[in-house]
Protein backbone atom coordinates (compact mmCIF):
# COMPACT_ATOMS: atom_id res chain seq x y z
CA UNK A 1 0.00 0.00 0.00
CA UNK A 2 3.08 2.33 0.62
CA UNK A 3 4.13 1.99 -2.97
CA UNK A 4 0.92 2.58 -4.86
CA UNK A 5 0.35 5.54 -2.42
CA UNK A 6 3.72 6.72 -3.47
CA UNK A 7 3.19 6.07 -7.06
CA UNK A 8 -0.60 8.10 -6.57
CA UNK A 9 1.31 10.89 -5.09
CA UNK A 10 3.93 11.03 -7.81
CA UNK A 11 1.34 11.35 -10.44
CA UNK A 12 -0.60 14.24 -9.10
CA UNK A 13 2.61 16.32 -8.29
CA UNK A 14 4.51 14.99 -10.82
CA UNK A 15 3.93 18.10 -13.14
CA UNK A 16 3.07 20.46 -10.45
CA UNK A 17 1.78 24.23 -11.63
CA UNK A 18 2.92 27.69 -10.37
CA UNK A 19 -0.31 28.97 -10.07
CA UNK A 20 -3.69 27.56 -9.97
CA UNK A 21 -7.19 28.25 -12.68
CA UNK A 22 -10.29 30.07 -11.47
CA UNK A 23 -13.64 28.74 -11.82
CA UNK A 24 -16.41 28.88 -13.14
CA UNK A 25 -18.67 32.31 -13.31
CA UNK A 26 -22.26 32.80 -13.71
CA UNK A 27 -23.47 36.56 -14.84
CA UNK A 28 -25.35 38.70 -12.58
CA UNK A 29 -28.91 39.97 -14.02
CA UNK A 30 -29.66 41.87 -10.96
CA UNK A 31 -30.89 45.84 -12.44
CA UNK A 32 -29.09 47.41 -8.78
CA UNK A 33 -25.96 45.41 -9.47
CA UNK A 34 -25.65 46.84 -13.04
CA UNK A 35 -23.47 50.19 -13.64
CA UNK A 36 -25.01 50.83 -16.92
CA UNK A 37 -28.80 50.84 -15.37
CA UNK A 38 -27.49 53.00 -12.53
CA UNK A 39 -25.94 55.82 -15.35
CA UNK A 40 -29.22 55.76 -16.88
CA UNK A 41 -31.69 55.74 -13.57
CA UNK A 42 -29.62 59.02 -12.26
CA UNK A 43 -29.61 60.58 -15.75
CA UNK A 44 -33.05 60.16 -15.98
CA UNK A 45 -33.66 61.34 -12.17
CA UNK A 46 -31.30 64.21 -12.22
CA UNK A 47 -33.00 65.95 -15.55
CA UNK A 48 -36.56 65.12 -14.24
CA UNK A 49 -35.86 66.49 -10.57
CA UNK A 50 -35.02 69.91 -12.47
CA UNK A 51 -38.79 70.12 -13.32
CA UNK A 52 -40.49 73.11 -11.63
CA UNK A 53 -44.17 72.39 -9.95
CA UNK A 54 -46.79 75.17 -9.87
CA UNK A 55 -49.80 75.33 -8.78
CA UNK A 56 -52.32 76.99 -11.84
CA UNK A 57 -55.52 78.15 -10.98
CA UNK A 58 -58.00 79.92 -13.67
CA UNK A 59 -60.24 83.10 -13.00
CA UNK A 60 -61.23 85.99 -14.81
CA UNK A 61 -58.16 87.07 -16.87
CA UNK A 62 -56.98 83.53 -17.43
CA UNK A 63 -54.21 81.27 -16.27
CA UNK A 64 -52.36 82.66 -13.37
CA UNK A 65 -49.75 80.91 -11.00
CA UNK A 66 -51.29 80.89 -7.30
CA UNK A 67 -48.66 81.63 -4.46
CA UNK A 68 -51.01 79.51 -1.52
CA UNK A 69 -49.89 76.87 0.91
CA UNK A 70 -50.03 73.87 -1.60
CA UNK A 71 -47.66 76.17 -4.61
CA UNK A 72 -45.04 76.48 -1.79
CA UNK A 73 -45.29 72.68 -0.62
CA UNK A 74 -44.53 71.90 -3.65
CA UNK A 75 -41.97 73.79 -4.80
CA UNK A 76 -40.32 74.41 -1.67
CA UNK A 77 -40.44 71.72 0.61
CA UNK A 78 -42.21 68.16 0.24
CA UNK A 79 -41.55 66.89 3.74
CA UNK A 80 -38.88 68.10 6.63
CA UNK A 81 -36.30 65.95 5.07
CA UNK A 82 -37.31 66.11 1.23
CA UNK A 83 -37.12 68.89 -1.13
CA UNK A 84 -39.01 68.67 -4.52
CA UNK A 85 -35.52 67.50 -6.59
CA UNK A 86 -34.90 64.83 -3.50
CA UNK A 87 -38.66 63.46 -4.69
CA UNK A 88 -38.64 63.78 -8.19
CA UNK A 89 -35.52 62.34 -8.48
CA UNK A 90 -36.26 59.04 -5.62
CA UNK A 91 -39.54 58.99 -7.65
CA UNK A 92 -38.00 58.54 -10.63
CA UNK A 93 -35.08 56.52 -10.13
CA UNK A 94 -38.16 53.74 -8.58
CA UNK A 95 -39.47 54.16 -11.99
CA UNK A 96 -36.49 53.09 -13.96
CA UNK A 97 -35.72 50.06 -11.58
CA UNK A 98 -39.47 48.87 -11.48
CA UNK A 99 -41.64 50.41 -13.46
CA UNK A 100 -43.65 51.53 -10.40
CA UNK A 101 -43.10 54.71 -7.92
CA UNK A 102 -45.06 55.88 -5.17
CA UNK A 103 -45.48 58.72 -2.85
CA UNK A 104 -47.60 58.46 0.01
CA UNK A 105 -50.21 62.08 1.33
CA UNK A 106 -49.73 63.04 4.51
CA UNK A 107 -52.48 65.33 5.45
CA UNK A 108 -53.54 66.90 9.08
CA UNK A 109 -55.82 65.66 11.62
CA UNK A 110 -59.12 66.82 9.73
CA UNK A 111 -58.03 65.94 6.30
CA UNK A 112 -58.47 69.44 4.86
CA UNK A 113 -54.97 70.47 4.53
CA UNK A 114 -51.56 68.76 3.19
CA UNK A 115 -49.31 68.37 5.85
CA UNK A 116 -46.23 66.18 3.35
CA UNK A 117 -45.58 64.07 0.38
CA UNK A 118 -43.13 61.84 0.96
CA UNK A 119 -41.61 58.92 -2.00
CA UNK A 120 -41.49 55.64 -0.52
CA UNK A 121 -39.64 52.64 -1.59
CA UNK A 122 -41.34 49.62 -1.23
CA UNK A 123 -40.64 45.76 -0.30
CA UNK A 124 -43.60 44.05 -1.77
CA UNK A 125 -47.03 46.08 -2.61
CA UNK A 126 -50.65 45.21 -3.82
CA UNK A 127 -53.30 47.18 -5.42
CA UNK A 128 -57.19 46.40 -4.95
CA UNK A 129 -60.71 46.99 -5.35
CA UNK A 130 -62.65 46.63 -2.63
CA UNK A 131 -66.43 47.67 -3.13
CA UNK A 132 -66.10 50.23 -5.60
CA UNK A 133 -62.87 51.64 -3.16
CA UNK A 134 -59.07 51.29 -4.41
CA UNK A 135 -56.82 50.29 -1.59
CA UNK A 136 -52.55 50.34 -1.43
CA UNK A 137 -50.79 47.96 0.85
CA UNK A 138 -47.00 48.09 0.64
CA UNK A 139 -44.41 46.92 3.34
CA UNK A 140 -42.24 50.07 3.55
CA UNK A 141 -38.02 49.28 3.18
CA UNK A 142 -37.62 52.27 5.77
CA UNK A 143 -38.72 50.80 8.85
CA UNK A 144 -40.12 46.91 7.25
CA UNK A 145 -43.90 47.87 8.32
CA UNK A 146 -46.83 47.40 6.42
CA UNK A 147 -49.44 49.73 6.05
CA UNK A 148 -53.08 49.84 4.17
CA UNK A 149 -54.35 53.17 2.74
CA UNK A 150 -57.32 54.38 0.14
CA UNK A 151 -55.15 54.95 -3.70
CA UNK A 152 -56.59 58.47 -3.12
CA UNK A 153 -53.57 59.02 -1.34
CA UNK A 154 -50.70 57.76 -3.32
CA UNK A 155 -49.00 59.48 -6.11
CA UNK A 156 -48.31 56.92 -8.22
CA UNK A 157 -45.94 56.99 -11.43
CA UNK A 158 -45.89 53.48 -14.05
CA UNK A 159 -43.85 52.58 -16.83
CA UNK A 160 -44.85 50.15 -19.37
CA UNK A 161 -48.68 49.81 -18.27
CA UNK A 162 -49.10 47.02 -20.71
CA UNK A 163 -50.05 44.00 -19.13
CA UNK A 164 -51.92 44.11 -15.78
CA UNK A 165 -54.74 46.56 -14.44
CA UNK A 166 -52.81 48.70 -11.72
CA UNK A 167 -48.96 48.40 -11.94
CA UNK A 168 -46.62 48.61 -14.69
CA UNK A 169 -44.65 45.56 -15.99
CA UNK A 170 -40.78 45.21 -14.39
CA UNK A 171 -38.00 45.32 -16.52
CA UNK A 172 -36.31 42.42 -14.59
CA UNK A 173 -37.57 39.97 -16.96
CA UNK A 174 -37.20 41.76 -20.19
CA UNK A 175 -33.74 42.80 -19.13
CA UNK A 176 -32.80 39.31 -17.49
CA UNK A 177 -30.67 38.21 -20.73
CA UNK A 178 -29.17 41.11 -21.79
CA UNK A 179 -27.85 41.70 -18.24
CA UNK A 180 -26.26 38.14 -17.34
CA UNK A 181 -24.46 38.51 -21.21
CA UNK A 182 -23.39 41.93 -20.23
CA UNK A 183 -21.61 41.06 -16.93
CA UNK A 184 -20.79 37.91 -18.20
CA UNK A 185 -18.71 40.16 -20.86
CA UNK A 186 -17.09 42.06 -18.33
CA UNK A 187 -15.62 39.42 -16.46
CA UNK A 188 -14.02 37.76 -19.72
CA UNK A 189 -12.37 41.94 -19.98
CA UNK A 190 -11.46 41.18 -15.95
CA UNK A 191 -9.73 37.68 -16.65
CA UNK A 192 -7.92 39.33 -19.53
CA UNK A 193 -6.21 42.36 -17.73
CA UNK A 194 -6.11 39.76 -14.93
CA UNK A 195 -4.09 37.29 -16.66
CA UNK A 196 -0.88 37.18 -14.73
CA UNK A 197 -2.54 34.85 -12.45
CA UNK A 198 -3.80 31.73 -15.13
CA UNK A 199 -0.81 29.15 -15.38
CA UNK A 200 2.62 30.24 -16.32
CA UNK A 201 4.49 26.90 -16.00
CA UNK A 202 5.41 23.68 -14.68
CA UNK A 203 8.16 22.24 -13.31
CA UNK A 204 9.36 18.47 -13.75
CA UNK A 205 11.09 16.94 -11.07
CA UNK A 206 12.84 14.03 -12.60
CA UNK A 207 13.53 12.51 -8.86
CA UNK A 208 10.75 10.44 -6.65
CA UNK A 209 10.15 13.38 -3.92
CA UNK A 210 7.04 12.91 -1.43
CA UNK A 211 4.81 15.41 -1.12
CA UNK A 212 6.26 18.13 0.82
CA UNK A 213 9.43 18.02 -0.80
CA UNK A 214 8.13 18.93 -3.57
CA UNK A 215 6.45 21.70 -2.46
CA UNK A 216 9.22 23.02 -1.28
CA UNK A 217 11.10 22.66 -4.50
CA UNK A 218 9.04 24.84 -6.15
CA UNK A 219 8.12 27.38 -3.38
CA UNK A 220 12.46 27.80 -3.96
CA UNK A 221 12.24 28.02 -7.53
CA UNK A 222 9.16 30.67 -7.75
CA UNK A 223 11.34 32.53 -4.55
CA UNK A 224 14.76 32.47 -6.40
CA UNK A 225 13.67 33.45 -10.35
CA UNK A 226 10.02 34.45 -10.29
CA UNK A 227 9.91 37.28 -8.48
CA UNK A 228 11.36 41.52 -9.00
CA UNK A 229 14.83 40.67 -7.38
CA UNK A 230 15.53 38.49 -10.52
CA UNK A 231 16.46 41.42 -12.60
CA UNK A 232 18.56 39.24 -15.07
CA UNK A 233 15.48 36.73 -15.74
CA UNK A 234 17.79 33.89 -16.05
CA UNK A 235 17.61 30.84 -13.90
CA UNK A 236 19.70 28.11 -13.14
CA UNK A 237 18.60 24.32 -12.59
CA UNK A 238 20.35 21.01 -12.45
CA UNK A 239 19.40 17.68 -14.38
CA UNK A 240 17.08 17.05 -11.07
CA UNK A 241 13.87 19.42 -12.58
CA UNK A 242 13.17 21.01 -16.01
CA UNK A 243 10.85 24.08 -15.95
CA UNK A 244 8.74 24.24 -19.37
CA UNK A 245 7.02 27.61 -19.96
CA UNK A 246 3.22 27.31 -21.17
CA UNK A 247 2.63 29.81 -23.96
CA UNK A 248 -0.64 32.56 -23.00
CA UNK A 249 -2.63 34.01 -25.37
CA UNK A 250 -4.81 36.96 -24.28
CA UNK A 251 -8.22 37.29 -25.14
CA UNK A 252 -9.14 40.24 -26.90
CA UNK A 253 -11.44 42.48 -25.60
CA UNK A 254 -15.22 42.36 -26.78
CA UNK A 255 -15.60 45.91 -27.52
CA UNK A 256 -18.10 45.26 -30.42
CA UNK A 257 -20.23 42.85 -27.88
CA UNK A 258 -20.06 44.92 -25.06
CA UNK A 259 -21.06 48.07 -27.06
CA UNK A 260 -23.90 45.86 -28.62
CA UNK A 261 -25.34 44.81 -24.98
CA UNK A 262 -25.07 48.12 -23.75
CA UNK A 263 -26.85 49.72 -26.66
CA UNK A 264 -29.83 47.25 -25.94
CA UNK A 265 -30.05 48.99 -22.55
CA UNK A 266 -30.31 52.52 -23.76
CA UNK A 267 -32.73 51.34 -26.39
CA UNK A 268 -35.16 49.93 -23.77
CA UNK A 269 -35.06 53.19 -21.52
CA UNK A 270 -34.85 55.47 -24.87
CA UNK A 271 -31.39 56.64 -23.88
CA UNK A 272 -27.66 57.07 -25.72
CA UNK A 273 -24.10 57.89 -25.05
CA UNK A 274 -24.25 61.16 -25.31
CA UNK A 275 -27.24 61.76 -23.02
CA UNK A 276 -25.02 59.78 -20.48
CA UNK A 277 -22.20 61.81 -21.01
CA UNK A 278 -23.98 65.15 -21.44
CA UNK A 279 -22.18 65.70 -24.85
CA UNK A 280 -25.29 66.56 -26.76
CA UNK A 281 -26.51 69.22 -28.39
CA UNK A 282 -29.99 70.86 -28.71
CA UNK A 283 -31.42 68.68 -30.68
CA UNK A 284 -30.97 65.44 -28.94
CA UNK A 285 -31.85 67.10 -25.64
CA UNK A 286 -34.90 67.99 -27.65
CA UNK A 287 -35.43 64.30 -28.62
CA UNK A 288 -34.52 62.78 -24.87
CA UNK A 289 -36.78 65.66 -23.07
CA UNK A 290 -39.73 64.37 -25.38
CA UNK A 291 -39.05 60.84 -25.20
CA UNK A 292 -38.20 60.14 -21.54
CA UNK A 293 -38.59 63.79 -19.41
CA UNK A 294 -42.17 64.77 -20.70
CA UNK A 295 -44.43 61.72 -20.58
CA UNK A 296 -43.11 61.97 -16.87
CA UNK A 297 -43.94 65.07 -16.54
CA UNK A 298 -47.70 64.49 -17.86
CA UNK A 299 -48.27 61.56 -15.44
CA UNK A 300 -47.06 63.50 -12.40
CA UNK A 301 -49.18 66.54 -13.57
CA UNK A 302 -52.55 64.19 -14.43
CA UNK A 303 -51.24 62.64 -10.51
CA UNK A 304 -50.94 65.71 -8.51
CA UNK A 305 -53.80 67.46 -9.94
CA UNK A 306 -56.27 64.74 -9.33
CA UNK A 307 -54.64 64.00 -5.70
CA UNK A 308 -54.08 66.51 -4.28
CA UNK A 309 -56.74 69.06 -5.75
CA UNK A 310 -60.75 68.39 -4.91
CA UNK A 311 -63.22 68.29 -7.38
CA UNK A 312 -64.19 71.77 -7.09
CA UNK A 313 -61.33 73.17 -7.76
CA UNK A 314 -60.68 70.65 -10.70
CA UNK A 315 -63.90 71.88 -12.08
CA UNK A 316 -63.06 75.52 -12.03
CA UNK A 317 -60.05 74.19 -14.67
CA UNK A 318 -57.00 73.87 -11.60
CA UNK A 319 -54.16 71.85 -12.29
CA UNK A 320 -50.58 71.16 -10.96
CA UNK A 321 -48.07 71.09 -13.95
CA UNK A 322 -44.00 70.16 -13.92
CA UNK A 323 -42.47 72.37 -16.60
CA UNK A 324 -38.74 72.94 -17.21
CA UNK A 325 -36.83 75.81 -19.01
CA UNK A 326 -35.55 74.02 -21.74
CA UNK A 327 -34.39 76.97 -23.54
CA UNK A 328 -31.40 76.48 -21.16
CA UNK A 329 -30.15 73.85 -23.15
CA UNK A 330 -30.54 75.97 -26.89
CA UNK A 331 -27.58 77.74 -28.36
CA UNK A 332 -27.30 81.68 -27.42
CA UNK A 333 -28.37 82.06 -31.44
CA UNK A 334 -31.60 80.26 -30.57
CA UNK A 335 -32.11 82.24 -27.54
CA UNK A 336 -31.80 85.06 -29.00
CA UNK A 337 -34.09 84.42 -32.14
CA UNK A 338 -37.06 83.17 -30.21
CA UNK A 339 -36.66 85.57 -26.99
CA UNK A 340 -37.16 88.59 -28.88
CA UNK A 341 -39.44 87.16 -30.47
CA UNK A 342 -41.40 86.42 -27.70
CA UNK A 343 -40.45 89.99 -25.84
CA UNK A 344 -42.18 91.85 -29.09
CA UNK A 345 -45.10 90.22 -28.76
CA UNK A 346 -45.37 90.59 -24.73
CA UNK A 347 -45.53 86.80 -24.43
CA UNK A 348 -42.48 87.13 -21.59
CA UNK A 349 -41.19 90.26 -19.31
CA UNK A 350 -38.23 91.56 -19.32
CA UNK A 351 -36.51 89.61 -16.50
CA UNK A 352 -37.88 86.78 -18.62
CA UNK A 353 -36.23 87.62 -21.27
CA UNK A 354 -33.00 88.29 -18.97
CA UNK A 355 -33.27 85.86 -17.52
CA UNK A 356 -33.04 83.71 -21.18
CA UNK A 357 -29.57 85.25 -21.64
CA UNK A 358 -28.29 84.23 -18.63
CA UNK A 359 -28.82 88.33 -16.75
CA UNK A 360 -29.86 88.91 -13.52
CA UNK A 361 -33.11 90.70 -13.13
CA UNK A 362 -33.81 94.31 -12.80
CA UNK A 363 -35.94 96.74 -10.71
CA UNK A 364 -39.21 97.14 -12.46
CA UNK A 365 -38.41 94.69 -15.01
CA UNK A 366 -41.11 92.12 -14.60
CA UNK A 367 -43.31 93.88 -16.88
CA UNK A 368 -44.48 92.74 -20.77
CA UNK A 369 -43.44 95.33 -23.45
CA UNK A 370 -45.53 95.45 -27.11
CA UNK A 371 -43.80 96.30 -30.20
CA UNK A 372 -45.77 99.34 -32.01
CA UNK A 373 -44.89 97.20 -35.28
CA UNK A 374 -48.05 95.09 -35.21
CA UNK A 375 -51.57 96.50 -35.18
CA UNK A 376 -54.95 95.07 -35.93
CA UNK A 377 -55.34 94.92 -39.80
CA UNK A 378 -58.37 97.70 -39.79
CA UNK A 379 -56.24 100.33 -38.16
CA UNK A 380 -53.44 100.19 -40.45
CA UNK A 381 -53.93 103.49 -42.09
CA UNK A 382 -54.40 105.52 -38.70
CA UNK A 383 -51.29 103.90 -37.59
CA UNK A 384 -49.02 104.87 -40.76
CA UNK A 385 -50.47 108.14 -42.27
CA UNK A 386 -52.57 109.82 -39.44
CA UNK A 387 -55.27 109.43 -41.34
CA UNK A 388 -58.95 109.16 -39.59
CA UNK A 389 -61.11 106.36 -40.37
CA UNK A 390 -64.03 107.71 -39.03
CA UNK A 391 -63.56 111.05 -41.17
CA UNK A 392 -64.82 109.14 -44.39
CA UNK A 393 -68.09 108.08 -42.38
CA UNK A 394 -69.11 111.51 -41.59
CA UNK A 395 -68.44 111.55 -37.73
CA UNK A 396 -66.44 114.80 -36.22
CA UNK A 397 -62.62 114.52 -36.75
CA UNK A 398 -61.56 115.86 -33.47
CA UNK A 399 -63.09 112.98 -31.69
CA UNK A 400 -61.31 110.50 -33.87
CA UNK A 401 -57.87 112.31 -33.77
CA UNK A 402 -58.42 112.24 -29.48
CA UNK A 403 -59.37 108.67 -30.11
CA UNK A 404 -56.04 108.09 -32.05
CA UNK A 405 -53.95 109.47 -29.76
CA UNK A 406 -55.32 107.68 -26.90
CA UNK A 407 -54.93 104.49 -28.58
CA UNK A 408 -51.32 105.27 -29.77
CA UNK A 409 -50.57 105.91 -25.82
CA UNK A 410 -52.20 102.72 -24.69
CA UNK A 411 -49.94 100.98 -27.16
CA UNK A 412 -46.74 101.92 -25.29
CA UNK A 413 -48.71 101.27 -21.83
CA UNK A 414 -46.62 98.21 -20.38
CA UNK A 415 -48.89 95.31 -18.86
CA UNK A 416 -47.93 94.15 -15.68
CA UNK A 417 -47.38 90.55 -15.32
CA UNK A 418 -50.14 88.17 -13.56
CA UNK A 419 -52.42 91.69 -13.06
CA UNK A 420 -55.47 89.33 -12.67
CA UNK A 421 -56.39 87.50 -9.10
CA UNK A 422 -56.93 83.41 -9.01
CA UNK A 423 -59.48 81.63 -8.38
Amino acid sequence: MGLIKDLLNLRRYKYAPIFAFRGEYQGSSDLYESDVIGSIANCIASNLGKLTPQVIRRDAAGLTIKDDYLAKLLSLRWSPEITPFDGLYKMASDLVYKSNAFAVIFYNTDFTRVQSIVPVTVKSFRIWEEESNIFFRFVWDYNGEEYTLPYQSVIHLKARYDRKRFIGTSPESQLKTTLELLDTTGESLRNAVNNSANLKGYLKYNNFADDDELKQKVREFQEAYMSAANDGGIAGLDNSMEFHEITQHTNAIPVTQSAFLRENLYRYYNVNEKILNSTYNESEWNAFYEAVIEPIALQLSLEFTYKLLSERERGFGNKIIFTANRLQYATLQTRVNLGSQLFDRGIITINEYRELMYYEPIEDGDVRMVSLNYVKADEQSIYQIGEDAAAGSGEDPAAGDAQNKLQAIALYIPTRKNAGKGV
